[in-house]
């Protein structure tokens, strides 16, 4: 056991304190199965520009929801278990947030979209595939 590195045991999580997000009252310390945390931290989001926050935050509610916690909710543990899924840049604004700033997992999952998708981000996007045409004489794949 003391070999092995911390994420491969059971552990209790409890709220970390001066954290952004503010964990319900309800939600009761619960002990993370190693295999879930072994999935959380196996799929980390590091903020970099190439990396995609939506395919993100939909591979870590898949994992999420693979596991059930008797008496603790959904979106506690979500709350719970999103910063260990975050590295690097990603880690580092999260952990720059206003204490008690993110109550739910809704604002959780906003925050974190508008921060690494931003909507100007989405808006220059979408101006390039408008933009697009092809040239007389010019193949699709050349285009």
């Amino acid at each position: 056991m003391d070999d092995e590195p911390i994420w491969t045991a059971d552990r209790v999580v409890a709220p970390t304190p001066g954290s952004a997000i503010t964990i319900p009252a309800t939600a009761n310390k619960f002990a993370i199965k190693g295999n879930h945390l072994t999935l959380v931290k196996g799929n980390q989001f590091d903020g970099r520009i190439k990396t995609d926050p939506h395919k993100h935050i939909h591979e870590f509610l898949r994992i999420c929801d693979m596991f059930k916690y008797r008496d603790t909710k959904n979106e506690a543990v979500r709350l719970m278990m999103f910063p260990l899924s975050l590295t690097g840049e990603a880690k580092n604004w999260l952990d720059k947030l206003n204490e008690g700033t993110i109550e739910t997992w809704d604002e959780l999952r906003t925050a974190f979209i508008s921060r690494f998708f931003p909507p100007a981000l989405f808006d220059r996007l979408l101006g390039e595939i408008r933009a697009f045409f092809q040239h007389e004489n010019e193949t699709l794949t050349d285009a």
